[in-house]
């Protein structure tokens, strides 16, 4: 994966595999502008507040996700209601996180936001994974009459399922905290998708090493004293469907 640097920001590299077809180049560029996008905004939001959007949860990520996709696109909508119909069960109403419309394409889009304490990538929490899989579902039990609505001005359809893999460490040792905030993250980053098998389930991904200046530990006073938290990096992996049509 070949890496460029944003500036302010740091490095970003994006790799996509066998995502093949048509409207496969359409659907690449959407993805790699969304995450660079995504990357400047953060850095951003740091910038004017000292904090770090993507150290919260989902709920919080949408507060840059959602402006990143305006920088790319005016059509697109929130929670858009769809209904679903997982197998053996019966029809219900809910949402997808997004709706976005990008040079003649639509894009269900699923996002999930989940941490990777990367000290231990030998073995990575197994939520990473059941995230991304819970994703997954929820884009492929829409039904069939809906995505043909979604479709009905547009070439086609694809299904992304997105998630946002914050780097942390902590300690209350300030110095230890300083040290970890100095890896290998590249080579982390591949620990963390070959031991999550996530490498399997995804066809691209990602990896933002933020700038040093953006790597300052945070310090929480607890009963116990001070605790300290370093976020150095982010990284999000995804899939993106073939193109849907009808």
């Amino acid at each position: 994966m070949k890496y460029a640097t944003i500036k302010n920001c740091g490095e970003f590299g994006i790799e996509f595999e066998n995502i093949k077809g048509a409207g496969a180049r359409v659907s690449r560029e959407f993805i790699r502008k969304l995450l660079k996008r995504i990357v400047k905004r953060s850095t951003r939001y740091y910038e004017e507040t000292g904090d770090h959007v993507f150290i919260y949860g989902e709920k919080q990520l949408h507060s840059v996700v959602c402006p990143s996709i305006a920088d790319i696109t005016f059509s697109y909508l929130m929670e858009h209601p769809s209904f679903r119909k997982p197998a053996g069960e019966e029809e219900y109403l809910g949402s997808v996180d997004y709706w976005i419309s990008y040079k003649g394409y639509s894009f269900l889009m699923e996002l999930k936001h989940t941490y990777f304490a990367y000290r231990y990538a030998d073995n990575p929490r197994k939520s990473i994974v059941e995230k991304f899989e819970e994703a997954i579902k929820q884009l492929r039990i829409i039904r069939k009459n809906e995505c043909k609505r979604f479709i009905e001005n547009n070439k086609g359809l694809f299904k992304v399922a997105l998630e946002t893999v914050v780097f942390y460490e902590g300690s209350n040792n300030r110095g230890m905290i300083e040290d970890l905030g100095k890896q290998n993250f590249r080579t982390l980053f591949k620990k963390l998708l070959d031991n999550t098998g996530l490498s399997q389930k995804v066809n691209f991904h990602a990896l933002w090493i933020l700038n040093e200046r953006l790597i300052d530990p945070f310090n929480y006073e607890g009963s116990n004293g001070s605790y300290f938290e370093i976020y150095p990096a982010v990284a999000f992996v995804g899939k993106i469907s073939q193109l849907i049509n009808f």
